[in-house]
């Protein structure tokens, strides 16, 4: 039996889903996409989910099945065009993405080299640059999720095409959507839903596409870092059930060579990213309240912060500003840089929503020279009540000393309009900031030489405890990972550092002079 005959055999064989079903479930996923966008907005983090693309193809989508369902249904175009609905994927993307924690975007490629080709007349054609397509960023940014709806029927018979062993013609297949592409039966050319293919550009065809899509995907992971580390690359494979034929479990142990995990319709995925090891394609998952689906999926800024924390001068002076404590008037008086904090404060509230939840029941330190440059600031321009909180925050001084814990932060909150946390720990702890550099990956070295000596104190002092530092610092904290990313081994960590999104600076910093 031809290649062909077999296509059209197959292709028969596979069951119509009406227009109108298909309708249906695409104004459900339409639906739910809207609803976390809407609550997306309410919890102002519209901007930390990119859900706008995948969006608007699951609306072209339905623009689409909405003209199937006024066509002639017994037409063979139309039946064609409804078995290679790109739906399918799209409810399995957003079913993944719905047991995911820390989503970040949709339908993201990503780069990894450039080549050169040579045409047949000798010259150069224009650079293009090699990619890979990953269908959901989550675990921010730590987890690349691939979705491919193929079939263990199709997998084979690409297993065979390619050379690897001979596939019975009488097999089963059933239309499928793999990794972006609208896929009808062997044979057929796929319909790309992006604008480039996911080949690497490697014209050899000796392997099965999802492995090849594994090795782009490999090679797209190794040129980016999140958190000093490349990310974890998952492939789900909803229709695939491993453990029942041995040439499907070769493939996927192939794929798990290049170094991502798989999931299958039948596995569970334990490492953090599927929530309670809970299988993708699960029937309990409509009936959870979508509310909290949703709050799962939020990023949780706190979730890699130490037990301990090493506070720098940064937040030092944002802890005791008056613009982190009151609704202040921005005067024309002042800088434009303080009047475009305290815009910020107004919108933001950066103790109650941001350092108090980080910092609550956490110890927290700060070096010897971090907390000295701050004195330094505060004694030179700050008002009345940010030297009180000084002297309060580090327990020292006539507000400070003696005091206990309890003492300090009932102090601390009369001079603030905010609700000082129970659990703050107060006061913060003095260290000398000592570290041995020794102890450091060889790249801490040159990180030292990059440094001024109060940041060397700070973030080497912390890289050496191991501890959290808190900064707004994005500068330094940004020299930081791109030196030990560029310089370093593979494998070295850098020191963790939590950048706060705002700095704060003292009141009486860059006032106008008349």
């Amino acid at each position: 039996m031809t290649s062909v005959a077999v296509n059209d055999e197959a292709e028969a064989q596979i069951p119509v889903i009406s227009a109108d079903a298909l309708l249906t479930k695409c104004h459900e996923l339409l639906g739910e996409l809207e609803k976390f966008q809407a609550f997306l907005l309410q919890e102002k983090k519209e901007h930390t989910v990119q859900l706008r693309q995948f969006r608007n193809s699951v609306v072209s989508e339905l623009k689409s099945l909405e003209k199937l369902a006024q066509a002639d249904p017994a037409a063979e175009r139309t039946i064609h065009t409804l078995r290679s609905s790109n739906l399918p994927f799209y409810s399995a993307v957003w079913t993944a993405a719905k047991s995911c924690e820390g989503l970040v975007l949709f339908n993201k490629r990503f780069f990894w080299d450039t080549s050169v080709g040579r045409p047949l007349d000798g010259g150069l054609k224009p650079r293009r640059k090699r990619s890979a397509l990953v269908d959901i960023v989550a675990k921010d940014g730590e987890v690349w999720i691939k979705i491919s709806t193929i079939t263990e029927s199709r997998l084979l018979f690409e297993k065979a095409k390619a050379g690897w062993e001979e596939l019975d013609s009488d097999s089963d297949t059933e239309g499928e959507q793999q990794d972006g592409k609208r896929v009808v039966a062997e044979g057929a050319d796929p319909v790309l839903i992006g604008t480039e293919d996911y080949s690497s550009g490697d014209e050899d065809d000796d392997r099965v596409e999802l492995l090849k899509i594994a090795e782009d995907l490999n090679r797209a992971a190794k040129k980016v870092y999140i958190r000093y580390r490349h990310p974890q690359i998952l492939f789900i494979l909803p229709k695939i059930d491993e453990g029942h034929n041995s040439a499907v479990d070769a493939i996927l142990a192939e794929i798990r060579a290049t170094g991502a995990k798989v999931q299958c319709a039948s596995g569970r995925f334990t490492s953090g990213t599927v929530t309670n090891g809970a299988a993708v394609d699960h029937d309990t998952e409509a009936s959870t309240a979508l509310t909290a689906t949703f709050s799962r999926l939020l990023i949780d800024p706190l979730i890699h912060l130490t037990p301990t924390l090493n506070v720098d001068c940064t937040i030092l002076l944002a802890l005791v500003s008056d613009l982190s404590h009151s609704t202040l008037d921005p005067l024309p008086t002042l800088h434009r840089a303080i009047r475009r904090q305290i815009d910020l404060e107004a919108n933001e509230k950066l103790l109650p929503t941001s350092l108090y939840p980080a910092m609550a029941g956490r110890d927290l330190l700060c070096t010897l020279l971090a907390a000295k440059r701050m004195r330094e600031i505060v004694e030179q321009i700050g008002t009345p009540s940010e030297r009180l909180r000084t002297e309060l925050l580090l327990g020292e001084g006539e507000a400070g000393i003696g005091k206990t814990p309890t003492e300090l932060r009932a102090r601390f909150a009369e001079t603030s309009e905010y609700t000082v946390p129970e659990h703050w720990r107060l006061p913060i702890r003095v260290q000398d900031g000592a570290y041995d550099i020794l102890t450091l990956p060889a790249v801490a070295e040159r990180v030292q030489d990059e440094l001024t000596e109060i940041n060397r104190s700070v973030f080497l002092y912390g890289w050496t405890k191991g501890w959290t530092t808190v900064s707004s610092n994005r500068t330094v904290a940004k020299l930081i990972e791109g030196v030990v990313e560029s310089e370093g081994e593979e494998g070295d960590v850098g020191p963790m550092v939590w950048l706060c999104a705002t700095a704060r600076s003292l009141v009486g910093k860059e006032k106008r002079r008349h």
